[in-house]
């Protein structure tokens, strides 16, 4: 009797999920002409959905290759929308069941205090599920491309989303309106930023993308970045603010960034205030051969003449092209490398080198689904090379991003305050995206073990030694001019630490000298926890208050009471100048 029971709860749940699915998809809005023709900026063909086409060439099978790859991501499927335009709205039912269900095989969260994990290593995760074993792959940080976390270990980073889409009228006409969700409201995003302060967010997802994702105008976009970033920073300073990740780097992209850039700058008459900047690295066609949109399809609002071409004939010898991405180049190391060097090339055009820099996407999205079970070879999707994108072939391109990642410097492009790495962190796609075939799963979605990309990625990340470095950032030149109460000079240095572990709980001292033996100390501050990835600054500084007027010099050190193990202790010390009321001259400004 009690194994009859099982078998027929076990029905119900089977039959009522295929219930819900059929419904949802019997429930998806159909496109408007306008919206589905995107005559204002797309080429002809490219407003459908693009992710539906075939993969092999024009004798190859067609399937649907995720062009929405964020499951429960989509900011219309949140509830909280300010407005959304009718043609994005998926409708919800009154007669929804909710069944818990709890079946993980993990191990139970690390203690609070582990040290364990890799700031530079995060995996894109959207369920309690998904979260639960990120501290089996050692990773630092997660997100879940919206504003809901997961519970996750205490000392894994999350790193909200703010999803946006460009309003549009009835018939499907974009307007010149965006909207947000979270709403820009104290009980919408209000209410998320005062609970995560001194969080990273991110806004929006993807929004060069026609209908998936985020689909926002890049003059749009530079608008209501303005409009986010400023509700961010005034309900919390110490939050930091990145641009959105685009689907990839590739020259229409970076006509989508040049716009964004220039229309902020004539709007708003100052460059768009970046704390943080993104990047999502595929390896995507843009455009077929008639105009058509292809896998990542023509960034909106930009030249289709730039875009990436599909390889039309299917054969190999198309590949060497500069203006063709082949589904054999989807993992190429050459291709990943230039998209790294276009972006950072970009940045330091723009003044902005002086910026980390995310990569929050990447990892292979073509599907390995196989034809005949006893034969790996014969696979739902091969490449010009007949080679399938099998668990072996996307664990060597992970494991060759890993260790182009860990070791890409330069110092003409690179982060200064980072070794010069042209990457701070970096984000597989995904925990497993619940889509038949995926390649790039870490985690199978029916057993919850872990797949063989997932074994490889722990492994890997595991091997790596943690370590923490300390180093000055910034020393902060100050000039203390003469005021009613004389106030007390203060001196102080930025720090920052590029080491891969945070400091989650560890404390240190850092000592400011009138010396450059470091024999006369001025005073001592206490700086609490700081994390790794050179991402965040945080400020030191005491008071001299026996500085008399004029020109004095300081010296500190970092870590003076060597309460932190570090990796190098020879960038520890530093040193900079006050100017104590000085003399003044007050002269005339005219501003013409």
């Amino acid at each position: 009797m009690k194994n009859k029971s099982v078998l027929l709860l076990t029905i119900f749940v089977a039959s009522l999920a295929l219930t819900m699915a059929a419904a949802w998809a019997h429930s998806r809005p159909s496109l408007s002409p306008a919206l589905a023709a995107e005559a204002d900026n797309a080429p002809a063909g490219a407003a459908a959905p693009a992710g539906v086409a075939a993969l092999a060439g024009a004798a190859g099978p067609t399937i649907q290759l995720r062009p929405d790859h964020h499951p429960a991501a989509d900011g219309a499927a949140q509830a909280d929308t300010t407005t959304i335009a009718s043609a994005t709205v998926l409708t919800e039912t009154a007669n929804q069941a909710y069944l818990p269900i709890s079946f993980y095989k993990f191990t139970d969260y690390p203690a609070p205090h582990d040290t364990g994990f890799n700031c530079r290593y995060g995996i894109a995760a959207w369920t309690q599920w998904h979260v639960k074993p990120l501290a089996e792959f050692h990773a630092g940080w997660f997100l879940t491309f919206n504003t809901r976390s997961p519970r996750a270990h205490w000392n894994v980073e999350y790193v909200p989303v703010v999803r946006i889409k460009q309003d549009r009228d009835e018939i499907g006409y974009r307007l010149p309106t965006v909207s947000v969700t979270p709403p820009l409201t104290d009980e919408g995003l209000g209410a998320l930023v005062d609970n995560l302060p001194g969080a990273l967010w991110f806004v929006g997802n993807e929004p060069d993308r026609v209908y998936w994702q985020d689909d926002t105008m890049p003059d749009a976009y530079a608008r209501i970045y303005h409009d986010i970033y400023h509700f961010i920073k005034q309900r919390d300073p110490t939050a930091q603010v990145g641009i959105a990740g685009l689907v990839q780097v590739t020259p229409g992209r970076m006509q989508y960034l040049d716009i964004i850039w220039d229309t902020y700058l004539s709007t708003f008459g100052t460059t768009i205030p970046v704390d943080v900047w993104n990047m999502h690295l595929y390896i995507l066609p843009e455009m077929k051969i008639d105009g058509s949109g292809s896998r990542a399809a023509v960034a909106l609002g930009t030249d289709p003449a730039l875009a990436i071409l599909e390889n039309h004939t299917g054969k190999p010898d198309q590949c060497p092209r500069d203006d063709v991405y082949c589904y054999a180049e989807h993992d190429d190391m050459n291709i990943f490398a230039q998209q790294v060097l276009w972006m950072r090339t970009w940045m330091k055009e723009h003044g902005q080198q002086y910026k980390p820099l995310v990569l929050s996407e990447f990892s292979t999205l073509y599907p390995y689904e196989i034809d005949n079970p006893n034969d790996p070879n014969q696979c739902y999707l091969k490449d010009e090379n007949g080679q399938c994108f099998t668990p072996e072939r996307v664990s060597r391109f992970m494991e060759a991003t890993f260790a182009y990642l860990e070791t890409a410097a330069d110092p003409q492009l690179g982060y200064p305050l980072d070794g010069n790495r042209l990457i701070q962190q970096w984000l597989w796609f995904a925990m497993d995206e619940g889509v038949a075939g995926s390649s790039n799963r870490l985690i199978d979605a029916y057993t919850q073990k872990m797949t063989m990309v997932g074994q490889n990625f722990s492994q890997a990340v595991a091997a790596i030694p943690r370590y923490v470095n300390l180093l000055p950032a910034q020393t902060v030149n100050r000039v203390v001019m003469s005021q009613e109460g004389d106030p007390v000079p203060e001196i102080g240095v930025l720090l920052r630490n590029n080491g891969n572990l945070d400091l989650a709980d560890t404390d240190f001292t850092v000592t400011f000298y009138a010396d450059p033996g470091l024999t006369m100390p001025i005073g001592s501050a206490v700086v609490p926890a700081l994390s790794g990835c050179a991402r965040r600054a945080q400020l030191a500084s005491v008071s001299w208050s026996d500085a008399e007027p004029g020109v004095h010099h300081y010296w500190y050190k970092i870590d003076a009471l060597n309460q932190v193990t570090e990796s190098s202790e020879a960038d520890n010390v530093g040193a900079g100048m006050i100017i104590v009321q000085p003399q003044q001259l007050f002269l005339p400004f005219a501003a013409r």
